[in-house]
């Protein structure tokens, strides 16, 4: 995780989430369709974004749920 998000209150990470998670969507349907204008490195590259924003976003997720219990899926 961004050493950054370490000083975030939980609402600002519940925040980041939801951020993260919208421009995820945004990038997946971006590839979807426009799949076949990119090179292979540039989809690479995009594939490689998205799962490092699912990780990311994981990780907050975790995080939040650790600090204030269990949460509902934002």
């Amino acid at each position: 995780m961004r050493r950054i998000y370490e000083y975030l209150s939980v609402e600002e990470k519940k925040e980041v989430v939801k951020r993260l998670k919208k421009e995820r969507e945004d990038l997946q349907k971006e590839i979807n369709q426009n799949d076949n204008s990119f090179s292979p490195l540039v989809r690479q590259i995009l594939n490689d974004t998205y799962d490092k924003w699912g990780l990311e976003i994981e990780e907050l997720e975790r995080d939040i749920e650790n600090n204030i219990g269990p949460i509902k899926k934002i």
